[in-house]
């Protein structure tokens, strides 16, 4: 077969759906297929060098026509990517970004929504993008599109209400795992001493987003160290934008900390490479992933993949991505994250259940699987057209 995937976003950070595009593009190619990669002129560098060892893919870059949304520049780039794939003889063209509008479409399309937070969550929108362009946005490209691809149950149901989508229209593909990095006692010992380490930690991953939580969680790790004793430390990782409402979040969460007194106690790490991560679950006390909303939640599988016991929300994807294999609360709850967390501090049966449990569930999630998934689909419409 031969696919083109608009890969035109990435803007030199390897985030999730980056990690999704690189794995599933490396995995077709080796099974003998022909993957063309769109991307930006300014980082055609940037993305041969994720492919450089990838037979089968080739890295086309494009100029950008302009930052500016507007139904104009839409069609041109539509136009644009049409014409492409039809000299190429593309099977297909895959959208992994969530946005897409193939108006003149002579190649069928795939379109990856990974979730509608700003639904539920506008954050970072104005309220006129958010109104005027998010959600009509949205619901006209899961229109245009031939296919919908999300990553959860929870998220076809979400997409399909929201955003006016036909059930039989979305696909459930799940992401992957990637491999951690082996273990290593020198970046351990380092990582320790950088944050005060020694007395153990709870571990938080996923940013300053207002659907994270944060501020309960701080509330409930300050009451878990007053009232029971923990003797650690809370780490939340996550890279803070210069975006006005990131900002807005960090100074809730600073107000949070400062009003519990657990400034030496709680370490917001910023951005920390995978190496890092994979040492920080591989030996935190537990998880807690109390998010108010996630279409997957792909720290809860890392940790359980690490065998970490992991502490999650009852609400969105997460308990279908723990599958059984955690503790579920109610993220409005400060009562209920404490509880959790002083439960799997002190209960060694329970701990040894969960880390058994986990693994099991981790092992069922892997990129080779989820490019499966995609190939068979991409065979599908492909034959379609």
């Amino acid at each position: 077969m031969r696919i083109l995937i608009d890969f035109r976003k990435f803007d030199g950070v390897v985030g999730g759906v980056e990690r999704g595009v690189v794995e599933v593009a490396h995995h077709v190619a080796g099974w003998g297929h022909t993957v063309t990669l769109l991307c930006k002129q300014s980082r055609q560098a940037e993305v041969e060098r994720l492919f450089e060892d990838a037979a089968g893919v080739t890295v086309l870059p494009l100029r950008v026509r302009s930052h500016v949304i507007s139904l104009r520049n839409a069609w041109l780039d539509s136009w644009t990517i049409q014409e492409i794939a039809a000299e190429r003889e593309t099977d297909l063209i895959h959208f992994p970004y969530n946005w897409s509008f193939p108006f003149r479409k002579r190649v069928p399309t795939i379109l990856t929504v990974h979730d509608v937070i700003p639904f539920t969550f506008r954050e970072a929108m104005d309220r006129f993008t958010h109104t005027f362009l998010y959600k009509p946005g949205i619901r006209l490209a899961c229109r245009l599109n031939d296919v919908i691809v999300t990553v959860s149950e929870f998220s076809k149901q979400d997409i399909a209400e929201k955003a006016g989508v036909p059930r039989d229209k979305i696909r459930v593909i799940p992401n992957g795992l990637r491999e951690p990095a082996p273990p290593d006692e020198e970046l351990d010992r380092a990582l320790d001493e950088r944050w005060g380490l020694q007395d153990g930690f709870v571990l938080n991953v996923g940013g300053i987003h207002e659907r994270k939580n944060v501020p309960r969680l701080v509330h409930a790790f300050a009451r878990l160290v007053r009232q029971h004793g923990y003797p650690g430390k809370l780490l939340i990782t996550g890279s803070v934008s210069g975006a006005p409402y990131q900002i807005r979040m960090k100074r809730v969460c600073d107000a949070a900390v400062t009003a519990e007194g657990m400034e030496d106690r709680i370490v917001f790490t910023g951005f920390i490479p995978d190496a890092e991560l994979d040492s920080l679950l591989r030996r935190a006390d537990l998880l807690i992933y109390p998010s108010l909303y996630e279409g997957f939640g792909i720290p809860i599988l890392e940790a359980m993949q690490a065998g970490t016991p992991v502490v999650t929300s009852n609400v969105a994807a997460m308990p279908e991505v723990a599958g059984g294999a955690a503790l579920l609360i109610d993220p409005h709850s400060v009562d209920e994250m404490v509880a959790a967390m002083k439960r799997l501090l002190e209960d060694k049966a329970l701990r040894r259940d969960l880390i058994r449990k986990g693994k099991e569930r981790a092992r069922l999630f892997s990129w080779e699987r989820t490019a499966r998934q995609y190939l068979e689909l991409y065979r599908e419409v492909g034959a379609s057209s």
